[in-house]
C-alpha cells in the first residue's frame, strides 16, 4: 500500500445556538492562530479534513484542531505522498512532531488519517493499532462556556435528557461559579462537575476563594486552575482543597515533572493517538485518573479520540463532544 494524494478540506462550522456561552458573555476561549496570529473565536477558526488516497483506493481520514493550518498541511503531505506501508510505522511517522503546538496537531492530523487508512487495509478497529480497548464504553461530560445560572441549569437540563452524567464548564475568577455549581445539583443532582478556568483562578488565593465557596459540593475537579508552569502551586493546592485537581497536557516533557511533584489527581491529556496511549498507561501506573481532551472539533477527530481513549483505558469523562455541539459533525 502506498500514499499516493492528499486532499485538503477547508470548513468552517458554526456552534449552535446557545450551545457556548450565556447571553452577554465575551469570551474567546482560543489563543491567537499559532501560524498567523489571528484572534478569533474558537468556532470562527477554519477547520480541516484531511484526506489520504492510497494506491488501493482506500482513503484514510483525518482531522487537526482548528487553526489557519493550509500551509503546514501542504508541507507535510509532500513528505506523505510517495511512502509505502513499510516506511510509515505506527507511532513514529517520518514527519516532523516536536512539543511545539504547530507540529503536534499536523503530525496528529496524518497519524489519524494513517492509523484510518491500515484499519481498512487490515480490517481491523483502530484501537486494535493502539494496543486494543481496555473498555468497551468511553465516557463523556456534556460541555458548556461561561455563564449564568439559569442558563447554567437549563444546559445541566438538556445535558441530563440526552444521557450525561456530568458537565464541564469554563469559568473565571469573578464568575458566579458556586450559583452555578448549585443549579447544576438542582436539576442534576448526580452530576459530576469539571470547572475549567483557563488558569483564570489567577493564583493561590484565587484558587482557595473558589474552593471555599464550593465546600458544600462534592464531585467537583478543577482543571489548569492557575497557570500550569507554577507546578509549585498544584502541589501546594493538591489535597488542601476538597476539590480534585487535574492539569491538561499536551507534552511528555510537562507530564513527567508533574509526576514527579505529584502535582495533581487526574490528568486531561491531547497529544497523537499513539503517544497519548503511552503517556495514559504512565499517568495509570502513577495512580492518576486520565481522560481525553479535545477542542470542540467534529466527528473525524472525535471518533479518532474515542478509539484512542479506549485503548487508553480513560476513567473519567472525556471531552469529545464537539460533534455535538457544532451544526454539523461532517
Amino acid at each position: 500500500m502506498k500514499i499516493t494524494d492528499v486532499i485538503l478540506h477547508k470548513v468552517v462550522v458554526p456552534m449552535r445556538p446557545g450551545a457556548v456561552h450565556s447571553e452577554g458573555v465575551e469570551d474567546k476561549l482560543c489563543a491567537p492562530d499559532p501560524v498567523t496570529g489571528r484572534s478569533l473565536n474558537f468556532w470562527e477558526f477554519p477547520k480541516w479534513i484531511v484526506e489520504l488516497v492510497a494506491d488501493n483506493g482506500l482513503v484514510g481520514l483525518g482531522e487537526p484542531r482548528r487553526g489557519d493550518l493550509y500551509a503546514p498541511l501542504c508541507a507535510y503531505a509532500e513528505q506523505i505522498i510517495g511512502k509505502t506501508l513499510q516506511e510509515l510505522p505506527v507511532g513514529n511517522l517520518p514527519l516532523p512532531h516536536g512539543d511545539d503546538y504547530e507540529s503536534y496537531i499536523i503530525y496528529e492530523a496524518y497519524e489519524m488519517a494513517w492509523l484510518d487508512l491500515m484499519g481498512q487495509h487490515l480490517g481491523v478497529p483502530v484501537h486494535h493499532l493502539l494496543g486494543g480497548k481496555k473498555i468497551d464504553r468511553v465516557p463523556i461530560d456534556f460541555w458548556m462556556g461561561r455563564g449564568t445560572p439559569e442558563d447554567t441549569a437549563r444546559r445541566a437540563q438538556m445535558g441530563l435528557e440526552i444521557g450525561f452524567r456530568g458537565l464541564k464548564m469554563k469559568c473565571e475568577l469573578g464568575d458566579p461559579i458556586a450559583e452555578r455549581v448549585a443549579a447544576v445539583r438542582e436539576v442534576a443532582p448526580e452530576f459530576s462537575i469539571v470547572l475549567d478556568p483557563n488558569e483564570r483562578f489567577v493564583d493561590l488565593d484565587g484558587a482557595r476563594a473558589v474552593a471555599r465557596s464550593l465546600e458544600r459540593f462534592d464531585r467537583v475537579i478543577f482543571e489548569s486552575p492557575v497557570p500550569q508552569d507554577r507546578l509549585d502551586w498544584y502541589v501546594e493546592l493538591r489535597g488542601k482543597i476538597p476539590q480534585s485537581i487535574a492539569l491538561h497536557l499536551t507534552s511528555i516533557n510537562d507530564l513527567l515533572p508533574a509526576l514527579r511533584l505529584e502535582a495533581a489527581d487526574h490528568y486531561n491529556l491531547l497529544g497523537p493517538l499513539k503517544q497519548f496511549v503511552d503517556w495514559a498507561t504512565l499517568t495509570r501506573a502513577a495512580g492518576c485518573a486520565t481522560w481525553r481532551g479535545m477542542g470542540m472539533d467534529l466527528g473525524v477527530r472525535d471518533m479518532s479520540s474515542v478509539h484512542a481513549a479506549a485503548a487508553a483505558g480513560c476513567q473519567l469523562p472525556c471531552d469529545i463532544i464537539g460533534h455535538l455541539l457544532r451544526e454539523d459533525d461532517l
